[in-house]
């Protein structure tokens, strides 16, 4: 399967707006949410992002780290 670099570059962006909205809530089911569009569009994509990390790490201080949830289980 091809990467397509061009959705990344387009949605990239828009991915982590939807991200940081999300964040600013201050509801976590909306930042797990989030997550899992992008983890979901990442894996069509065929490609995660250098910053892939930003993601769990929201995903860990809005869920808590205890609850152990990965990106990649999303």
């Amino acid at each position: 399967m091809p990467i397509d670099y061009a959705r990344m570059q387009k949605r990239y962006p828009q991915q982590k707006a939807a991200l940081t909205r999300a964040v600013k809530s201050g509801r976590p089911e909306k930042v797990r949410d989030a997550c899992r569009a992008a983890v979901k569009e990442w894996n069509e994509i065929g490609a995660w992002p250098d910053q892939w990390s930003n993601w769990q790490r929201a995903l860990d201080d809005a869920m808590g780290w205890r609850a152990g949830i990965q990106l990649e289980d999303l």
